[in-house]
């Protein structure tokens, strides 16, 4: 039995008379084979407990040391490693160790290794949050459960947990319980060896589904009949002529009509109080349902004379309305449990900002209706009532976004979506921010679009900032969207600019319209400090801004 531990190293004073092992570690982006004296204990113990458990004295060890300058774990070390372990065919590979980011060349190489009979096993986060290569849907996850009395117990498709209350280690004459999931997941594969052991020329992943129901699979095993489910509102709008109410009122005026859903037939003239038809601009009260939508991130009083002049309708609020909202008729990240990642196909447009009111749903919008004047069957996604107008799948901003399981839900959500309905491409208006809006919304905003860039892999995100945007900070979070591995990136400046008074609001950052000549002079200050593209909203309407798009996809 041959077992690649990919680590950081393996000291030779842990190995002993009659252990077979063999050193790697790497040399200009290559993993050679040459011994490399391990900095931390880490690798060495992950080594003894493998040895501990195999109980085979034929094992061989790979120490595929991974560690490099930088003194931070890399996915590229990571993935040469496994295409080493490929290489000398191991039967194994263990990897105590885990990433935040999601790469999609770090699953296809996992990919390949179970394509190949390589099991390969990985520890779960110490965090409770996502971790790389564990959460890939072809690698064995392995956690910690001191309570169970199995050596292993299967507790989901490809994750198991291992009890680790025997698992003492001594520092400075103290003993202590370690009981880390790097650790169980060198006892399982310890566990595993014995397993395997006598017929390691069988089909592995058959020999665990016998032995511990353990089920891998790539994605094209997936079953593909899941269904989807549709939300209330959908339901509501697919059988109800609606007329809406928009928040802010301003909102009217921009509606491209040419792309409402079929069923929204009139919108609430505040002026003229009453509603009118999008159809010829008449007077109407021939519809079903009324339909508040509001975009603003502040509560709203649910207005008593529309509610009084149209009691005799069903009145529906979508938003942020003070006693009433409907927002549970939304889509629910929640009802989309899942726990493990599945590797998405369809290209991902994301539309992201700094704060609110930077015209994010503008852009969307306007991209959304280029992309089906192509011929594009476009699944949109937003957060923003607004979007209910243009039949996008529209869902509630959550309350308390808790990782991982706001990653696999919207994954599961984007997967099954693909599974069931014939599309080309995604778009989606990620709500909140990309980072902390001010001290009292570090949670919240953020957090979402934090769980999007690792759910999914974004192909191309458009940035929205404001007018007078921090030029350090813009870069600042640019790179973080590079750091997730977003590749393209375009900035699109807002004619609107943060009201310094609201910085501490609880609602939010509050913004104000911005003169067109301090508007072109700041594009052109922007323009000239970053290396990103920096589209006007002129841009964004003329079209600029789709053909950048298009140019990258293709």
């Amino acid at each position: 039995m041959k077992i690649a531990l990919i680590d950081i190293g393996v000291s030779k004073k842990a190995v002993e008379n009659g252990m077979e092992v063999r050193h790697f570690s790497l040399n200009n982006g290559e993993m050679v084979e040459k011994y490399k004296e391990p900095e931390e204990e880490h690798g060495t113990r992950c080594f003894k407990e493998i040895m501990a458990n195999a109980r085979n004295m034929n094992t061989q060890i790979l120490d595929l040391n991974i560690s490099d300058a930088s003194g931070s774990l890399q996915v590229l070390p990571m993935i040469v490693a496994i295409e080493k372990a490929i290489e000398e065919r191991v039967d194994m590979i263990n990897i105590s160790l885990g990433l935040t980011a999601y790469s999609q060349e770090l699953y296809d190489i996992c990919e390949k290794a179970a394509q190949n009979n390589i099991v390969v096993l990985s520890a779960a986060s110490h965090k409770n949050t996502i971790s790389f290569p564990a959460d890939f849907n072809n690698v064995i996850c392995v956690n910690v459960d001191q309570n169970q009395t199995e050596k292993i117990r299967t507790v989901g498709l490809s994750t198991v947990t291992v009890s680790m209350k025997d698992y003492i280690i001594t520092e400075n004459g103290v003993e202590f319980d370690f009981g880390s999931s790097s650790m169980a997941c060198a006892r399982a594969c310890g566990y595993f060896c014995v397993t395997l052991g006598d017929a390691p020329l069988n089909d592995k992943y058959k020999v665990l589904l016998k032995k511990y129901n353990i089920k891998l699979h790539d994605t094209d095993s997936i079953q593909g009949d899941n269904t989807m489910g549709e939300s209330e509102i959908k339901n509501i709008l697919s059988n109800n002529k609606t007329a809406v109410v928009l928040f802010p009122e301003t909102a009217a005026s921009r509606i491209k009509t040419n792309m409402l859903h079929k069923n929204i037939v009139a919108y609430y003239d505040y002026e003229r109080d009453g509603f009118y038809t999008f159809a010829d601009d008449s007077e109407t009260a021939d519809f079903d349902v009324i339909m508040l939508l509001s975009s603003l991130y502040y509560d709203l009083q649910f207005p008593s004379a529309i509610k009084e002049k149209y009691k005799d309708y069903r009145i529906v609020c979508i938003g942020n309305f003070l006693g009433k909202n409907d927002n549970s008729y939304l889509y629910d990240y929640d009802k989309y449990k899942a726990s493990e990642m599945t590797v998405l196909e369809r290209p991902v447009i994301a539309v992201a900002g700094l704060c609110s009111g930077l015209n994010k749903a503008d852009v969307q919008i306007e991209l959304l209706s280029r992309l089906k004047k192509d011929g594009l069957d476009i699944k949109a996604v937003s957060n923003n009532p607004i979007g209910l107008l243009y039949d996008m799948e529209t869902f509630n901003y959550p309350i308390e976004l808790k990782f991982p399981d706001v990653v696999y839900s919207i994954n599961k959500y984007m997967y099954l979506t693909e599974v069931n309905e014939n599309m080309d491409a995604w778009l989606i208006n990620i709500g909140g921010a990309i980072g902390q809006v001010n001290n009292l919304n570090t949670y919240n905003f953020g957090k979402l679009a934090d769980a999007y860039f690792s759910a999914a892999n974004i192909d191309v995100a458009v940035m929205c900032v404001n007018t007078f945007v921090d030029v350090t900070n813009l870069k600042l979070q640019l790179a973080n969207l590079y750091k997730h591995g977003i590749e393209n990136i375009f900035v699109v400046l807002s004619h609107n600019d943060i009201d310094a008074t609201t910085m501490d609001y609880k609602d939010g950052l509050q913004t104000y319209y911005v003169d067109d000549e301090k508007y072109q002079q700041a594009l052109k200050y922007v323009r000239s400090n970053i290396k990103e593209k920096v589209f006007s909203l002129k841009d964004v309407q003329n079209g600029s801004l789709y053909t950048n798009i298009i140019d990258v996809l293709s």
